[in-house]
């Protein structure tokens, strides 16, 4: 009886819960639905808004410089008839017409025309072929000069009839003199494709959008389709300037479409940038995202209602049902721990590979030059023989050292993974400059030019010459986008010593001697907020997209690893000098030691046998071939195992082939000796390599052929192949 009760509560409580979790169904989605669709219209603005300053922002900033050029076009004029009265202009105007002719091919690309007008608006000097003395409502002359009283600069769309070809805008401003009213008009006109190139770069992200000119009393500028009409629902209709405060809508160009609209003042000029985007797609996507989310949030309330029946057949499953969820449950923790752990170890796997080809390369390559190095110091103790004095055995000794401490590096180099060194290397460094040059030249551009004060008696530098090269370009970019408009750079070599104090930070550096490159500019300089942050990574100055701030950072990384120094001085206004402190290269000590060699020794070992050598390093090679011949063998070379294997199909004597393993050419000194052996069975191999006992397991031949370490040793060598002559002779 109790029981049953029991029963009848537990059931109760597995109804009720499905119906609250219905309910969820519901009120869940619709919450979720309308903080989506805010979210989604919010971010729809916020973005819209941002694409809109953005171009609004860059295509004033575009337009602003183009106006600012038309208006150095007039300076060049006035600053050409503002001494001249108007009977001596009348007198000059052929010479004139060919200086403001000259004036505007000077800014073809931007000025179509240069013209002065009477106080009336008659042209009297133009460049425009056939304005001269044209109608003097051609330039609005006496709207010009009204302007005086409250400005200097009046712009106007082009005249029906044209003003210079391509005229897209005309730049007027009254003829003064000091202490006299204004006396007449010059004016520029512009072309109209530099704007309509750089709106069209701004508003790129921006489908259907439109940019124009507005003056400030509503007349529409540019662009020419809807130059001379006025602009309707503007926030200036009551005569105050247009400002860039808020986002309307309208249609202030008469396009019969609303319209997103968005304008930008040029600074103190009597105009404002308008851009307006229609607003219809907008409306489109915003019904699209609309409709997705509803969707979405209509299957979400159908899951949790499909969630709601699961949960109820969930809840009828008995204790046994649980313990195995919670079996499976450890199992699969269990599981994913052993996975990590598989994952972990296969990482650490693949990072081991990657850095053993880099290690084994570097081995190889290393090894090749302990080869020839000890190869050429055994080379000059048998040529010396007793006769060597006890300076010039030292010495000898001395390098024999070195090449032992540099093999035990390399050695340690295939057991740890380390980063791969820089190029080091002492450097001339004038000459790198100077052969460096033409490409700075060409990155520069010809506004810029380039001045070169290099020392005559600076020592060399030790250091990367590819990262010096890309040092100095770094700093040529960064100087040519300080010189927006042209000027100079200077690039001096000197010496420099360096105090502990001016190395204050930098523990890589130590106080001495250095070799100074300093690279200066005369360009817009550096605030001091932006001088002490201008060695932080991603740190820039100039507008986005056009530069990363990664450049001096990587200029700072690299001095202090090769252990010299860089400094920087700058001020707004006075340009910038960025200099480069350079470690000395190692100095040569004493002079060349001459001796007369005696004579080499006598032939022994390798009297009456023949040795055919393989090696692709060509120092190696030499190395090789010259100690074998002084130990008696007739010696045969090759670079690469394909010339090798035609010289013994060719019948070349060979009782010995000594090649070594990673080789060009496409055939390894272990297919080179299967082949050898192919054609004469009874050839001695001999094997070396820098990869040691890792050569032969990698490209195999491991239990077929000896193999031979580099840097291998004169005495060494002679003894391995003495070795393996001898079964050979014994069974012979």
């Amino acid at each position: 009886m109790d029981g049953s009760k029991g029963d009848g509560r537990a059931s109760g409580r597995r109804r009720a819960i499905p119906g609250g979790t219905l309910l969820a169904a519901i009120v869940l989605p619709a919450i979720l639905f309308a903080t989506l669709l805010r979210h989604d219209r919010d971010d729809r603005a916020r973005r819209l808004a941002d694409a809109l300053d953005y171009s609004v922002r860059i295509g004033a900033e575009q337009a602003q410089r183009l106006i600012e050029g038309g208006i150095n076009g007039l300076d060049r004029a006035e600053d050409a008839t503002l001494t001249l009265t108007w009977a001596q202009i009348q007198a000059r105007s052929g010479a004139l017409q060919a200086e403001f002719h000259r004036l505007a091919d000077a800014q073809a690309h931007l000025i179509s025309g240069i013209a002065l007008a009477r106080p009336d608006g008659r042209i009297l000097v133009t460049d425009v072929a056939g304005t001269a003395g044209a109608d003097p409502q051609r330039i609005a002359a006496a709207e010009v000069l009204r302007t005086a009283r409250r400005g200097t600069l009046w712009l106007d769309p082009p005249p029906a009839d044209g003003f210079g070809a391509n005229a897209g805008l005309l730049l007027s401003r009254p003829r003064k003199i000091e202490g006299r009213p204004a006396d007449g008009v010059l004016t520029a006109s512009l072309r109209e494709e530099p704007f309509l190139r750089a709106w069209a770069t701004a508003a790129r992200d921006l489908p259907d959008a439109r940019l124009a000119l507005v003056r400030d009393d509503g007349t529409v500028l540019l662009p020419a389709g809807v130059a001379g009409q006025h602009a309707r629902a503007l926030p200036n209709e009551a005569g105050a300037p247009l400002s860039g405060a808020a986002t309307a809508i309208g249609d202030p160009l008469g396009t019969g479409e609303t319209r997103f609209l968005r304008w930008q003042r040029l600074g103190d000029l009597p105009v404002s940038l308008l851009l307006t985007v229609p607003t219809a797609p907008h409306e489109r996507d915003a019904l699209i995202a609309f409709g997705k989310i509803a969707t979405g949030c209509f299957f979400a309330g159908l899951v949790i209602a499909l969630m709601s029946l699961l949960v109820r057949d969930r809840m009828q499953a008995d204790t046994e049902t649980l313990r195995r969820l919670e079996a499976k449950a450890a199992e699969l923790a269990a599981e994913i721990a052993r996975r990590e752990t598989a994952e972990e170890g296969l990482r650490n796997a693949q990072r081991m590979e990657a850095v053993g080809r880099l290690t084994g390369g570097i081995a190889h390559d290393f090894n090749n030059l302990l080869t020839a190095i000890l190869g050429t110091a055994r080379a000059l103790e048998r040529h010396l023989g007793a006769g060597a004095d006890e300076r010039t055995r030292r010495l000898l000794a001395a390098s024999i050292a070195a090449v032992d401490r540099g093999a035990r590096l390399n050695a340690s180099l295939l057991a740890f993974a380390r980063r791969q060194p820089l190029t080091l290397a002492a450097i001339d460094t004038n000459a790198l400059v100077q052969d460096f040059l033409p490409l700075l030249r060409r990155a520069l551009g010809e506004a810029i030019s380039v001045e070169l004060s290099l020392d005559d008696r600076l020592p060399h530098s030790r250091a990367d010459s590819a990262q010096v090269e890309s040092a100095l370009l770094n700093l040529a970019i960064n100087a040519r986008d300080a010189m927006p408009r042209g000027g100079v750079l200077r690039i001096a070599t000197r010496r420099a010593w360096l105090q502990e104090q001016a190395l204050a930070g930098n523990p890589d550096a130590k106080p001495g001697p250095y070799v100074a490159v300093e690279v200066r500019d005369n360009g817009l300089g550096m605030s001091p907020e932006a001088r002490e942050r201008a060695f932080e990574p991603f740190f820039t100055t100039k507008p986005e997209g056009q530069g990363t701030g990664l450049g001096l950072s990587q200029i700072f990384g690299f001095m202090r690893q090769i252990g010299g120094h860089v400094a920087l001085q700058s001020a707004t206004g006075r340009g910038t000098t960025v200099t480069l402190y350079l470690p000395l290269g190692a100095g040569m000590e004493g002079g060349a030691v001459r001796f007369e060699a005696p004579a080499p020794p006598a032939p022994t070992l390798g009297r009456g046998a023949s040795v055919l050598v393989v090696e692709d390093e060509p120092a190696v090679r030499d190395v090789a071939v010259e100690l074998l011949a002084d130990a008696g063998f007739d010696v045969r070379a090759a670079p690469d195992g394909p010339t090798a294997l035609a010289l013994l199909k060719d019948g070349v004597a060979a009782d010995i082939l000594f090649t070594d393993v990673v080789m060009p050419g496409g055939m390894t000194g272990v297919d080179l000796a299967r082949e050898a052996r192919r054609l004469r069975p009874r050839i001695v191999v001999l094997l070396a390599s820098g990869y040691a006992g890792e050569a032969l397991a990698q490209y195999g031949g491991d239990a077929e052929f000896e193999l031979i370490s580099k840097p291998y040793d004169t005495q060494a060598l002679l003894a391995r192949l003495a070795a393996l002559r001898r079964p050979r002779f014994a069974t012979a």
